[in-house]
């Protein structure tokens, strides 16, 4: 039985990577665009989602949905664009935009805060 799975072994083929349905690999070039997306507001406390644009973030001048793979879609992602612009190798920063808040606005993100919400953002379509 151990000379069975010892010839098994010898005869696979060596692998030098691995292929994961829905996340092709993608070598950046220095200067490129690198696409940064929002998902949502979540907490390990409440347990209750909210669309990452319910707090009044900076928003890009169009909102448009990212769902990549049917798993988001199944899961309830509201995978989204973002104003953020972000390039590979690159370390210029300026300010996004500047949000004026009123009162209600002030609190609610308050609130949001102590409850833990956290932002799921995705980059490279990887969780950042």
């Amino acid at each position: 039985n151990a000379a069975r799975w010892l010839s098994l072994l010898l005869a696979a083929p060596p692998t030098l990577g691995f292929y994961l349905p829905g996340v092709a690999p993608h070598e950046y070039l220095d200067g490129e665009a690198v696409e940064i997306k929002v998902n949502q507001l979540s907490s390990p406390r409440t347990h209750l989602p909210f669309d990452y644009y319910a707090l009044p973030h900076c928003r890009p001048e169009t909102l448009e949905s990212k769902a990549e793979n049917l798993g988001e879609v199944l899961h309830g992602s509201k995978i989204q664009n973002s104003p953020f612009a972000l390039q590979m190798g690159k370390t210029a920063f300026r300010v996004l935009c500047r949000v004026e808040l009123t009162a209600h606005d002030a609190a609610v993100f308050g609130a949001r805060i102590a409850q833990d919400y956290r932002v799921q953002m995705i980059m490279d379509n990887l969780p950042a």
